[in-house]
């Protein structure tokens, strides 16, 4: 029997489909695409983490938080490329950043428009940072109260951070995240650590991060995972592979690959 042109091309569409995306209709676990949104919602909670990189300036020296904002609106200035591509104002230790135009940011954060405010903060021999805003990235619209404390390592700063975020995410996911932990913001990686309370589509569940590295790409680096944990006890583990593919092993045992929006 002869089959339409159509028709092949509809079926061929549909299976390339069901690889490229791993999930959605294709799934027969639902904690497998659960795994995949957690995933996306660390990846957001890396380019927030990531933009008080923008912010980071020597602290020697300062007197005030006032001093501290200025020296962070320089870096800020300095951090968005292409010049032109921000407006950046100061008003007592609060830095705003408007971005007019597409902006390249730390660990290959791509911003589109949108406006990022740092409050600036000297904490001892530390420097924090608070974010707050809304802004839209290559793969996210992300609404963040986060602060980042920075201490000083050579090249690097060690960091912790808590708050929260709550945004869209590339596969038009609602997301909202509410975590701290530990990382470090070096020249060409942020990494995190820690927990969150997370929903992203779905029933509310917690999150144990382990390592997740960010870098200058915008994909996650292997080594790192993810540990999804629900109220019913079933857990959900998401391995960070290398790139925009991670692996999920949902709570019947079986693993499967999916994908992570990353990178431009």
């Amino acid at each position: 029997m002869n089959i339409p042109l159509r028709t092949t091309t509809t079926w061929k569409l549909g299976l390339v489909g069901c690889f490229a995306w791993t999930l959605s209709a294709c799934a027969t676990d639902p904690s497998i695409e659960e795994g995949q949104r957690a995933a996306e919602a660390v990846a957001m909670a890396g380019e927030i983490v990531g933009l008080a990189r923008a912010f980071a300036a020597p602290s020697t020296g300062l007197r005030s938080d006032v001093e501290a904002a200025q020296r962070a609106a320089a870096a800020a200035q300095a951090a968005f490329t292409p010049g032109g591509c921000t407006r950046v104002q100061l008003q007592g230790n609060a830095v705003r950043v408007a971005f007019v135009g597409e902006c390249r940011g730390p660990y290959g954060t791509t911003l589109l428009d949108g406006a990022l405010v740092a409050t600036v903060s000297l904490r001892g021999a530390q420097t924090e940072v608070s974010l707050s805003g809304e802004l839209r990235t290559r793969h996210s619209t992300l609404r963040p109260v986060v602060s980042v404390r920075l201490s000083a390592l050579g090249e690097s700063y060690q960091i912790e951070y808590a708050g929260n975020f709550t945004g869209v995410g590339a596969r038009g996911t609602a997301v909202n995240f509410d975590g701290r932990g530990i990382g470090s913001l070096d020249p060409t990686c942020v990494q995190l650590s820690g927990s969150a309370a997370i929903t992203a589509g779905s029933d509310p569940w917690n999150l144990t991060i382990a390592n997740f590295n960010r870098c200058a790409d915008g994909c996650p680096m292997s080594g790192g995972s993810l540990l999804l944990n629900r109220a019913a006890g079933t857990q959900t583990l998401v391995e960070l592979t290398g790139g925009a593919n991670v692996s999920v092993t949902g709570v019947r045992g079986r693993s499967e690959t999916a994908t992570v929006p990353c990178g431009d």
